[in-house]
């Protein structure tokens, strides 16, 4: 129980806030001020400063805040050392994932690494880069899967698969007769982004910059699939990921335009934060996603 009312004094402590840390827990707030209370009365000391909009944390809260780190991770490398010792791969891994990784990719990831460890508790949670980047940063998930481009000395930043950008466009738009598109064919199109944090946005946007392209409007959504939808609507063109569009070539509601000297390609990469524990099921995900094996029988799928 100790151990528990630790990690939720932790969580309020570095998110300065009740509710906030409520959300990451997955607790309630009574929840978080009840097992915050059974601390202050265990150690007899008041450990935060309460406002109306914020909590800091008092000379002992910042004592104990110190102590409960040290205590927190020594709890984590004992588990390990006896799961290591019994070999088994167990516990829980909180997966962040960028929107294209997230909806296209990492089910079937998280699908054949269940069947190989079904005794690990997976939960995913899916949002834009950057998103994920905060997240994986500030620990509230243990591994981030992420299209764009990040950089941090806490993070270890590994790829694990590489992707193509197609440039798509209706079966009625004029670039879909064209075998290749150049850059002069681009200039009055209308581009349907992403919306800012996003890795696609982040490859789009070097796109046309590569090709020194302005388009004449750019429209943003916040979905993938908005936009495939859009571009079937012909409301413009757009550059997504292979991954994401198998199924609207498969049914001609979109077309693939190859771009004239241009091949767009990205690394998909695990970051991981190395100033955190990182425990055995996490390592054994990072190395079964990174596999030869597995990544073959993706790409074969693509």
């Amino acid at each position: 129980m100790l151990d528990h009312q630790l990690r939720v004094f932790v969580t309020v402590a570095e998110k300065k806030n009740f509710s906030r840390a409520a959300e990451v827990l997955n607790l309630t707030q009574p929840a978080i001020s009840q097992h915050i209370h059974a601390l202050e009365e265990h150690y007899r000391a008041r450990l935060f400063d309460r406002s109306n909009k914020k909590v800091e944390l008092t000379q002992a809260g910042t004592i104990l805040y110190s102590y409960a780190k040290k205590i927190l991770k020594l709890h984590q490398e004992a588990e390990r050392a006896v799961t290591d010792l019994i070999e088994l791969v167990t516990g829980k891994i909180a997966v962040g994932a960028s929107m294209t990784i997230g909806e296209y990719v990492l089910p079937r990831l998280l699908g054949a690494f269940a069947r190989k460890y079904p005794d690990v508790e997976l939960a995913m949670t899916i949002g834009n880069t950057a998103m994920v980047y905060e997240q994986t940063l500030e620990g509230s998930i243990d591994i981030g899967l992420v299209e764009g481009p990040v950089e941090h000395a806490h993070l270890q930043v590994e790829p694990f698969l590489t992707d193509e950008m197609v440039l798509i466009v209706s079966p009625g738009h004029p670039l879909a007769a064209k075998s290749h598109a150049a850059a002069e064919d681009l200039q009055s199109c209308t581009v349907i982004l992403r919306e800012e944090g996003s890795g696609t946005r982040v490859a789009a946007e070097n796109a046309l910059r590569q090709m020194d392209v302005t388009p004449a409007r750019i429209i943003v959504m916040g979905s993938t699939q908005a936009i495939k939808q859009a571009v079937e609507a012909g409301l413009g063109i757009s550059f997504l990921s292979k991954w994401t569009i198998r199924k609207e070539l498969a049914l001609g509601t979109i077309r693939p335009v190859r771009l004239k000297d241009l091949n767009i390609t990205r690394e998909f990469k695990i970051i991981r934060n190395r100033t955190r524990f990182q425990s055995r099921a996490c390592d054994e995900f990072a190395r079964f996603i990174t596999s030869g094996e597995v990544i073959a029988a993706l790409q074969a799928r693509a």
